[in-house]
Order: structure tokens, then sequence, then C-alpha cells
């Protein structure tokens, strides 16, 4: 699958889309429950997305609570999809 260039999207509707799909991935790898930093987050989905990709969705989760920082590591967090 190519990778999408965060400055290439022309408008919410495809940023919103973008951020779903590396969303649902970077919520799959992190249902282990083992917390990851960004660095290593970023570099589970390297294959898959685009670096700024992942680090946008992940803003995005951190933001809406589905993800939680606990001390510069992501873990699932406690809100609701």
């Amino acid at each position: 699958m190519p990778r999408t260039k965060a400055f290439a999207l022309t408008g919410t509707a495809e940023l919103n889309a973008m951020i779903e799909r590396v969303a649902s991935d970077i919520l799959a790898l992190l249902t282990d429950g083992v917390p990851r930093t960004k660095a290593a987050i970023v570099e589970a989905l390297a294959d898959r997305h685009a670096e700024a990709d992942a680090t946008l969705a992940l803003v995005r989760l951190a933001v809406t609570g589905q993800v939680a920082d606990t001390g510069g590591k992501y873990a699932l967090g406690t809100a609701d999809p």
C-alpha cells in the first residue's frame, strides 16, 4: 500500500480518513498491554505508514483519550473509540 504524505492531502475528509487508517493499526499494536514510546510505535508501523502520518494519528488518539501517555510511553487509554 502506498504511503500518503500529509501535505499531499487536499482536505479535512482525507486527513481524517488517513488518521483513522493509521489509528486502527496503532490501537491494534497496543492491545497487548505493553506501553511503547512514540519512536517504537512509528518504527513498528514504518512498513505501512509514513512517520508523519503515525505521529498525527498518535496525537489524535492521545487527545481523544484512546491512548494515554504513561511516562513517555503510550498505552491504551480508557476513552471509547
